[in-house]
């Protein structure tokens, strides 16, 4: 498997990860602080939204903990 990492964004306790494929399908992963990964298994056509998907996960989980 080839991928590519697109971006790498910390955001609060939470990194974001977005990366492409040789398909050039876009992916995310999210790791907390603790190291735990929550890896997206949709994928996305653009950077973008992949980009704004993982954020919007990361903002849900910040208010589902009450940050």
């Amino acid at each position: 498997m080839n991928i590519t990492i697109e971006t790498l964004v910390g955001i609060n306790d939470f990194t974001l990860l977005v990366y492409c494929d040789a398909h050039k399908m876009y992916y995310f992963s999210i790791v907390n602080a603790l190291g735990k990964i929550y890896t997206c298994d949709s994928s996305f056509p653009t950077l973008s939204s992949a980009k704004f998907m993982g954020i919007s996960a990361i903002e849900s989980a910040a208010i589902d903990r009450g940050d």
